[in-house]
């Protein structure tokens, strides 16, 4: 009898002192809870993980999902994704959705943790539909405003995959019931991304809308309604607005602005490539292309080319973190077992470890064909870019040669004009040029057979036109489209200077020069002749 009265109170000790225990750790995860809500940042995983063997085999489903959540949240901090991403799932299998006190807001949010790391590494389908059942689960819980910001969250999916029709739908629906529920703040700020998808769409009086209320509402402004740190792409959209109103001095401070202070990738690409349209309308070719060609050069950085790889490493990471855990816990079950089912638990081990060295190697395969056929579309990408800038610099140079033809005949209309008020045109043309400062230089070169400079060039031209009008009006017929060697040798022969001393100022041999000649006969005159002939006929113009 007195031993069984020890026996009794020996287990009321043990009992006492296992749920002293019990309290004690509850009292440690709501604090970590805590600690997480106030957004501070995890430095290690300690405390987290060992909240979670406790609670493995003394917890209830809500306070095993809330301890592997706060798990995956260290993991996160620490930048371990792959195993933030196990334990998030981890998270979500532990939780009990049958049960009456489902902690469905907790489970809401385990779902909108994995959504973000979806989204970070470019699984844009599955950051969407965790965010769906994040939303389904925030509204079971009754936390309207979790189900909101997730439903918010999967408007930038879906403009990454390109669905900006269901993306600017998702603005509209989210902002009104955002403002519905009194989350005002949140209305004006989820209108943004669609901003610049209305002004695509030339819809200018929506897109405005959208833009006042974003900076009179989502807080983001100070009095002096300078956007805070670290959301500079602000300054692209509303550049991106005044450029499509006309307002192109507005939309330049904006470009750059964004260029001057937003330092990041973004930011540095948004903005060069706003830059760059904005000088094509001004129709400043240099400009444009100056600022296409760094948008390029940023589009076509690293990172972009990293990208899909890191996505397929983080998959597979996770994939073998999740097949080692089902491992151990099947190893943890073995141990527990019947010798028989032992046995049976090392066979189908064996068979596992063999089936997931043949699926690797299979998957191993299929990742490098990926890689290639990501490679081939990035070089089809950057074709097609080049393309592009190539013809927009082709129209712009049409234009601005077309400019500049007429402002020729304009200016050589205006000298004529002068020189017959002055009376230049009495004076015979051979005695001016005689006289001329530039010509004479002109033959000192010539005789010392030196190759003429591009400023020379330049003087001879300004004398020629001065001096001999007609016969540079004629050289430079649209018609005949002389090519700059061409053109020069024209010149050269019209000052006297023989063909060999024409080769030395050009820098080419006579052959070249005589050939030339012949090429002048028939584009001039349409007919063909000795090279001497192209000589006295270019003689004839003053």
């Amino acid at each position: 009898m007195k031993h069984l009265l020890y026996i009794i109170l020996l287990g009321l000790i043990m009992i006492s002192c296992g749920g002293k225990e019990y309290v004690t750790m509850q009292k440690r995860l709501q604090k970590l809870n805590e600690y997480n809500k106030a957004d501070s940042v995890f430095h290690t995983t300690t405390e987290a993980q060992a909240l979670v063997d406790y609670f493995e085999d003394h917890g209830t489903p809500n306070e095993k999902m809330l301890a592997y959540y706060l798990l995956g949240r260290a993991y996160y901090d620490i930048h371990e994704a792959p195993l933030a991403l196990n334990s998030f799932q981890t998270a979500s299998e532990k939780a009990d959705t049958t049960a009456d006190n489902c902690d469905y807001r907790q489970l809401s949010r385990v779902y909108g943790q994995m959504s973000s790391l979806f989204y970070q590494q470019g699984l844009m389908l599955q950051s969407i539909k965790c965010d769906s059942i994040s939303i389904k689960f925030a509204y079971e819980g009754c936390d309207t405003l979790t189900a909101l910001l997730s439903m918010a969250n999967q408007i930038l999916a879906y403009k990454q995959l390109g669905n900006k029709d269901i993306a600017l739908a998702l603005c509209e629906k989210t902002s009104k019931l955002f403002s519905k529920h009194g989350f005002k703040q949140h209305s004006a700020i989820v209108l943004f991304p669609g901003i610049n998808d209305l002004i695509e769409r030339s819809d200018i009086k929506k897109a405005a809308e959208y833009l006042r209320k974003y900076e009179s509402e989502s807080g983001f402004f100070d009095s002096h309604l300078e956007i805070e740190e670290g959301r500079e792409i602000y300054y692209y959209t509303k550049g991106n607005y005044y450029l499509s109103i006309g307002c192109l001095d507005s939309a330049e401070l904006f470009f750059r602005k964004e260029l001057l202070l937003g330092k990041d990738y973004n930011n540095q690409n948004a903005a060069s490539r706003g830059l760059a349209h904005l000088f094509q309308q001004k129709h400043m070719g240099d400009s444009a292309a100056k600022y296409a060609l760094y948008s390029y050069e940023m589009n076509d950085s690293a990172y972009a080319r990293m990208a899909t790889k890191e996505v397929e490493q983080m998959q597979g990471m996770y994939d073998y973190s999740r097949n080692q855990e089902i491992a151990k816990h099947e190893k943890e079950r073995a141990n527990r077992a019947h010798a028989i089912i032992q046995l049976v638990s090392v066979f189908f081990f064996l068979l596992f470890i063999i089936a997931f060295f043949i699926l690797k190697d299979f998957l191993k395969k299929r990742k490098q064909e990926k890689v290639e056929y990501n490679n081939k579309v990035s070089l089809l990408a950057k074709t097609n870019s080049e393309i592009l800038q190539l013809r927009n610099h082709e129209q712009t140079l049409s234009k601005l040669l077309e400019e500049k033809k007429n402002e020729t005949i304009k200016l050589e209309n205006e000298i004529e004009a002068y020189k017959t008020k002055i009376g230049l045109q009495k004076e015979s043309s051979e005695l001016r040029l005689q006289k001329s400062s530039i010509f004479i230089d002109l033959c000192k070169l010539a005789a010392k057979g030196i190759v003429i400079t591009d400023d020379q060039w330049q003087q001879v031209y300004i004398m020629v036109i001065d001096i001999l009008p007609n016969f540079y009006k004629f050289i430079s017929g649209k018609k005949f489209e002389l090519s700059e060697n061409e053109f020069k040798t024209c010149i050269l022969i019209r000052l006297h200077y023989t063909p060999k001393t024409v080769a030395n100022m050009l820098g080419v041999s006579p052959s070249y020069i005589t050939k030339i000649r012949i090429n002048l006969m028939e584009k001039l005159y349409g007919e063909g002749g000795k090279s001497k002939e192209l000589d006295e006929k270019l003689m004839q113009y003053n």
